[in-house]
């Protein structure tokens, strides 16, 4: 016999025997519909953040003014305090959902990568080191915000 005619408190639980996890799919369309926003932009930034740290040598090369203005501390700062909230928003909406904790501690590692990066006074390490560790952490973020989506699909994650 069907389970929900024996019990009729199973309709109202918002999980069923043919669901593909454990999480409350009553609230998918919502967690979804939050997240692809603030992971789209996580990724647009991070992507930003690596284009900007990877053309950087070159226009310090070809334009000498507008390289210093590019690599200016205020700019990492600035691109910082942007991916910081935007990141932390998209990775706690997605755990929240998901609850893989591999996809959020790659998610914090990037953005910490990305902070320390852009706080980290110039004169404490080579320029270059805070390039190499920006480029990682980018391209660090910009993984986790695709897991991150795709944990979010409700036939990802586990």
């Amino acid at each position: 016999m069907d389970e929900t005619i024996l019990n009729p408190n199973s309709v109202n639980s918002g999980k069923s025997h043919d669901s593909c996890c454990e999480v409350d799919h009553t609230q998918h369309e919502v967690f979804e519909e939050k997240t692809l926003t603030w992971d789209r932009i996580g990724i647009v930034l991070s992507s930003l953040c690596a284009i900007h740290c990877l053309a950087t040598p070159l226009l310090i090369l070809l334009l000498p003014v507008m390289g210093e203005v590019f690599h200016a501390e205020w700019v990492h700062i600035l691109m910082a305090v942007v991916i910081l909230p935007v990141g932390l928003f998209a990775f706690w909406s997605g755990y929240k959902h998901h609850r893989q904790v591999k996809v959020l501690s790659l998610g914090v590692l990037g953005l910490a990568m990305i902070c320390a990066a852009s706080v980290l006074p110039h004169e404490w390490v080579e320029v270059m080191e805070h390039d190499v560790v920006t480029i990682i952490g980018s391209f660090v973020l910009i993984t986790a915000h695709v897991l991150n989506r795709r944990a979010c699909l409700c036939h990802k994650h586990a």
